[in-house]
């Protein structure tokens, strides 16, 4: 095991770690991200034959039910298949990221050997996200449907855009939990509770840096796309395949470029909040050089 830099780290710190473990690391985590994402983009070019066959029936008028279907559970089992690449791409990169902070051997092919069967928890965990969030949104509808006074209405959601970030912002280390301390989605989300309070500030800075990144890369990748594609609907003409091809694959290394670096820095908050909380660089290194812990040790990753 190499020599590591366990220690607390202030927010500055922990931005400028995570942007020099991607660098440094930079084919381990474009790898790990790529591998997954690969499948999807694979799925997507298979369908523009598909989607060929769609817009030439809406042009001559010739929609029917099956194609109606056809497209419904295409998009359907296009989403499925992004929701468990993005889950399988986030759970590696964790592992990835875990590796190369306590000093281990990092691989992609290690990484994903130990998400196995706990993506099933990264699934779980998002799984009860949306549950809260389409809960949160049929109460607001409710309250709309009650509250008819525009002011009110205003202020209500307000309070609950307020309120929902910061849910995420203390649930934000919950997938990290789930995958280094072998626990299930509730235990997991309530753990990321504990560990992120007093903390939930830095959090939602960390997500809006990412969050402007990423519009930044989106921006830039519809500028350079989207004008002749906005041109061919103005013309009734179909968009050139080619140019849906490139799209889909600049899509691609949008999401294997940018992806890694929310997961790198909640990875290193979660090791951050232990150390400061549980002096987890303690733990670790009583267990690097001592004998192995009692069976009642929580386990340090």
């Amino acid at each position: 095991m190499t020599t590591v830099d366990l220690r607390p780290m202030s927010l500055g710190e922990l931005l400028d770690r995570t942007f020099s473990l991607y660098k440094q690391h930079f084919g381990l985590f474009i790898g790990v991200t790529a591998l997954p994402f690969v499948f999807l983009l694979l799925i997507e070019l298979a369908g523009n034959a598909f989607r060929g066959q769609e817009l030439g029936a809406m042009q001559n008028g010739q929609i029917s039910p099956s194609l109606i279907g056809g497209a419904i559970a295409g998009g359907s089992i296009v989403f499925i298949v992004y929701i468990l690449m993005a889950c399988a791409a986030q759970s590696a990169t964790i592992f990835a990221v875990s590796d190369v902070y306590l000093g281990n051997e990092a691989t992609v092919k290690g990484s994903f050997a130990q998400v196995g069967t706990k993506l099933l928890r990264v699934i779980g965990i998002f799984f009860v996200i949306f549950c809260v969030s389409v809960g949160a949104v049929i109460a607001a509808v409710f309250c709309a449907m009650i509250l008819r006074a525009p002011v009110l209405l205003f202020l209500m959601f307000i309070v609950g855009g307020v309120v929902a970030i910061y849910f995420f912002c203390r649930i934000a280390v919950a997938v990290p939990v789930a995958m280094l301390e072998d626990a299930g989605p509730t235990r997991a989300i309530g753990r990321s509770f504990d560990l992120t309070k007093g903390y939930a500030g830095q959090i939602f800075l960390i997500c809006l840096l990412i969050g402007i990144i990423a519009i930044v890369g989106s921006i830039i990748l519809n500028v350079l796309f989207l004008g002749g594609s906005f041109s061919a609907v103005r013309e009734h003409r179909q968009v050139p395949l080619g140019t849906t091809i490139l799209y889909q694959i600049f899509t691609f290394g949008e999401q294997v470029l940018i992806g890694p670096i929310g997961t790198i820095a909640f990875s290193l908050m979660y090791y951050n909040l232990r150390v400061r909380k549980e002096a987890f660089d303690v733990q670790h290194l009583m267990a690097s050089m001592g004998p192995s812990p009692s069976p009642g040790a929580r386990p340090l990753i």
